[in-house]
Parts: C-alpha cells; sequence; structure tokens
C-alpha cells in the first residue's frame, strides 16, 4: 500500500517506532517527509520513546573529530570512525563543550565561536558572538545543557576579568545570550567544561582550593550554588581529586590514591552523606596490550558509560575500556593522531537548527 493511502497520524506513529538509523534515512524520501523528521516535536517524541539510545564517544584531537560504538569491540584503529563536520576550519583548534540529547556544543579557537551540532544528522547552527571577550581571558569554565522547565538548551560561559567573574547564558529558545549576577567564588581552571546532571551544570574544585565544594549552576532558576564534597574527599588528603561525572544519571567524582582509582556517587543530590564509593580499580598498574605498565594517573578523560565500567585514555593515544575488579583492559584502539578529549554522546533527530521555540504538545508517547 502507497503511503498516500496512510492517514498522518499513522505515518508518523510508524516512523516514531523505527531506529533512528532508518527515519534519519527517510528524511531524503521528501520533503514533506524530511519537514516532518526534521520537527522539533517529533524528534523529541522519537528520542523519549526510544528503548535505547546508541551511544558514542567523541573524541578529539588538536584539529580532527572522530567517533567510536562504545558497546562494540574497540579492536583497531579502524574502529574509529573519522566525523566530519560542516563547519571545520583549517587551523583552528576544536574543544568539546558538552553534550546533552544528541546536541554537542563544540567550541573553535582562536576567537572562541560556539556551535551546537548534532553528529547523526549533520544539522549545527553557529550561536552569536559573546559579549564577553574570552581571547583575553585565561580563565573561565563553560557548561552546556537542557532545562526541562522550559523546554530549552542552554550555554553557560562564566569568565574571570579582573576584578570580576563575568557570566552569560545563550538560550536557543531566544537565540540569544544573557548576561546574569556572577560567582561569589573566582573561578580557577581553564576551558573547563561542566556536568551536566539533575538539571544543572557542575565543576568540581581545584585541587588547592581549601574551600573543597563542587559549584553547581541550576539551568532552569540560571543561578548558582555549592555542593558538598564527599567526606572520604576531606578525610583522606592522599587522595588526588579527579573528574566530576554523570553515571546513569548520578553525579559522581573520581579520586586517585598511589594505588587505584575510585568512583564515589551522591544518591540523594545535594546530600553529603549520601555519598558512597561505588567501586574501585585496585591497581598500581592497569596493562595496556603493546605497552609497558601504566600508573593510573597517566589516564585522562575518564568516562564511566555504566557503573563499574571505565573508558580512559592511555597517555593521550590510546582508548582502553576496563572494568572494576579487572587489572587488564577488554580491548583498546590505538589513535594516531592523539586524543585530547572524549565526551559521550547519544544519537538523536534533534536538531539546533529548527529549534525555532515554537509550542506545542509532543507527538503521542
Amino acid at each position: 500500500m502507497s503511503t498516500k493511502n496512510l492517514p498522518d497520524d499513522v505515518i508518523v506513529e510508524i516512523l516514531l517506532r523505527l531506529p533512528i538509523k532508518y527515519v534519519a534515512q527517510f528524511r531524503c524520501a521528501s520533503k514533506q517527509w524530511r519537514s516532518l523528521i526534521s520537527d522539533r516535536r517529533f524528534a523529541r517524541s522519537h528520542f523519549l520513546r526510544a528503548s535505547g539510545h546508541t551511544q558514542r564517544l567523541l573524541l578529539s584531537n588538536t584539529f580532527g573529530l572522530g567517533s567510536i560504538d562504545i558497546h562494540e569491540p574497540f579492536g583497531d584503529g579502524l574502529a574509529v570512525r573519522e566525523v566530519n563536520f560542516p563547519f571545520q576550519q583549517p587551523g583552528r583548534l576544536i574543544r568539546i563543550v558538552g553534550s546533552c540529547d544528541g546536541l554537542v556544543c563544540l567550541s573553535l579557537f582562536p576567537n572562541i565561536d560556539f556551535y551546537i551540532w548534532n553528529p547523526c544528522t549533520g544539522d549545527h547552527t553557529r550561536l552569536p558572538d559573546l559579549n564577553i571577550s574570552l581571547p583575553n581571558c585565561k580563565i573561565y569554565i563553560h557548561g552546556f545543557g537542557y532545562d526541562s522547565c522550559t523546554d530549552d538548551y542552554k550555554l553557560l560561559v562564566a569568565a574571570y576579568i579582573k576584578p570580576e567573574t563575568q557570566v552569560e547564558v545563550f538560550s536557543m529558545r531566544r537565540n540569544s545570550w544573557k548576561r546574569i549576577q556572577g560567582l561569589d567564588n573566582p573561578i580557577d581552571s581553564y576551558a573547563t567544561a561542566g556536568i551536566l546532571c539533575n538539571g544543572a551544570l557542575h565543576w568540581q574544585p581545584d585541587w588547592a582550593d581549601q574551600r573543597r565544594t563542587i559549584t553547581a549552576f541550576d539551568l532552569a532558576q540560571e543561578k548558582f550554588r555549592q555542593l558538598p564534597m564527599p567526606m572520604p574527599m576531606e578525610q583522606h588528603v592522599a587522595v588526588y581529586l579527579g573528574n566530576l561525572r554523570n553515571v546513569e544519571g548520578h553525579l559522581c567524582l573520581t579520586g586517585y590514591t598511589a594505588l587505584d582509582i575510585w568512583l564515589w556517587k551522591m544518591k540523594e543530590y545535594g546530600v553529603q552523606e549520601s555519598w558512597a564509593p561505588m567501586f574501585r580499580i585496585a591497581c598500581l598498574y592497569i596493562y595496556v596490550p603493546d605497552t609497558e605498565l601504566t600508573p593510573v594517573t597517566s589516564l585522562s578523560s575518564l568516562c564511566f558509560p555504566r557503573i563499574g565500567q571505565l573508558l580512559a585514555i592511555h597517555n593521550g593515544k590510546k582508548l582502553i575500556k576496563c572494568y572494576s575488579g579487572e587489572e587488564t583492559v577488554e580491548s583498546f584502539v590505538a589513535c594516531g593522531r592523539g586524543i585530547s578529549e572524549a565526551t559521550l554522546y547519544v544519537e538523536s533527530l534533534l536538531s539546533p537548527a529548527c529549534y525555532n521555540g515554537n509550542d506545542g504538545q509532543l507527538f503521542s508517547e
């Protein structure tokens, strides 16, 4: 039967049930289907109804991007899929600001241009120029996330420009930047990306910071607050402070000792007593095939797709995957051009280019 004989609501229901890779291909079937599939409400409904999202790891080096399916064996360098993005510019450095619902925020240096991009569909948009002069600022933080209260994606940039910290928030609904009240405490990190969890962006304190609290920015209220660190981090000075991460919807914190890597999880958001150690990789060295024994401190950009699984960059050249209780890696992939950053993202149909702020009900879920 031709689709011309099917009611529109039936076509929509069929498309909502299909895997993303097929729906993305159907955008080329006709202008009508492209318009439907590109609609923000359809894309969000498809994202919310999906039983499982393909999770990929986005890797960046100085001037390029790569992607790998974290659920597949890494094997060798062929496992990394080179990613071409339309706004790539020769000679400009790439930084990953963050990812949310399949949308990735990138910044290009110098001049600090920000882009919102969907690696699955290629849709992208360049954000208006920031009102803060970042090239003249060496200390700033940024973060990207979703505000469910207003169905809006927001980008925060905070820069320390003597004698104050200037903060601006970009709203995709308004397509504009807004200056908000700055931080009470000075920031001490250069181009540090915030971790999205529980509707807020989070930044870990510097190791030398005696306050030892986590800075959080509520995307709905557009206000900063301080969250407590786990008690073990305060009691054991031998623990080296690692990175904040979102693991299975919980705010987590990594830490190192001379012998292992720890992961703490905040079970009840904002409650210090709810911090609990979830797992550790108890080894001074992790064995990576074809390399010498690797001290845990040589691992960077630690990602945790789920509790007990660790993805990390080894010496900026190899991506390794290992599990709690195992001292050897399950698999690894050599990356000839090196890796400077890595972030997890999921595949979706959401498009920043058509995010025009139209209100309305989502398609049936």
